[in-house]
């Protein structure tokens, strides 16, 4: 068990040499991520059990395992091993360009940090992941190397800022695709097509930088933010699930 002397690691590895299974601690709980180049479901089974396995020996905790993709019998390895599914995350998509947006927005500063920092975490106080941010979490995003200011479009009025829109281009798709990564307005500023309009101006964002085809990923059970996509000329083209098991 697990000690002052002795803190819980941060990752775990499971492996027979052939196939594997990586463990890694986030705030949710057990990120599992298999390795099996065989593609064996009863190996997958196996190591699936196994990652309980190793919680339990420990203090226990969550298990989290993501199939990306999923196809109809996607659902009977993690059942199997006692893993539940609980949530499906789609992957949208529309040509380019749309609409153009009405919303004037602007390239994000480091001066606007604190405050689009507050926004995400008042918009999404309910989300598993973007709940709760931290500037440092922020900053973590902003080393990446598809970062760029330009891409995170900042919704200003009246001296006041009152949304966002993050876009990502990925450079190792080819076509190029852009991506809305993160949207996210004020509670207090939401309504009257606020939404669309800052997705327009992420989407408008994409297209100048001559990619034609946008993406985004959204819950599926997010019906207000599916009515916009849906009504913006996205579709549906994968599922991503996650199933969890907890370890007592």
């Amino acid at each position: 068990m697990p000690s002052e002397d002795f803190p819980q690691p941060e990752t775990l590895l499971l492996s027979d040499g052939t196939d594997s299974a990586t463990l890694s601690l986030t705030r949710n709980g057990w990120n599992v991520e298999l390795d099996v180049p065989g593609g064996k479901d009863e190996n997958k089974k196996r190591l699936l059990e196994a990652a309980a396995q190793a919680i339990a020996i420990g203090e226990g905790g969550r298990l989290e395992y993501w199939i990306e993709s999923v196809q109809s019998d996607c659902d009977q390895v993690p059942l199997a091993a006692g893993y539940t599914p609980y949530r499906d995350l789609w992957r949208l998509s529309r040509p380019l360009p749309a609409q153009e947006s009405q919303l004037i927005t602007r390239s994000f500063t480091t001066d606007d940090l604190p405050e689009i920092v507050a926004i995400n975490n008042r918009a999404f106080s309910w989300h598993p992941e973007r709940s709760d941010q931290t500037t440092e979490d922020f900053e973590k995003n902003m080393k990446e190397s598809w970062f760029s200011p330009n891409g995170l479009r900042v919704w200003e009025s009246d001296g006041i800022i009152k949304g966002f829109c993050w876009t990502k281009i990925h450079h190792d798709l080819s076509p190029l695709q852009g991506e809305i990564y993160v949207i996210a307005v004020d509670p207090e500023f939401q309504g009257e097509g606020s939404g669309t309009k800052l997705v327009l101006a992420g989407l408008d964002w994409i297209h100048s930088n001559d990619i034609n085809q946008a993406i985004l990923y959204v819950e599926s059970d997010n019906y207000p933010a599916n009515r916009i996509y849906n009504a913006l000329g996205f579709s549906h083209d994968t599922t991503n699930r996650a199933y969890e098991r907890f370890i007592r």
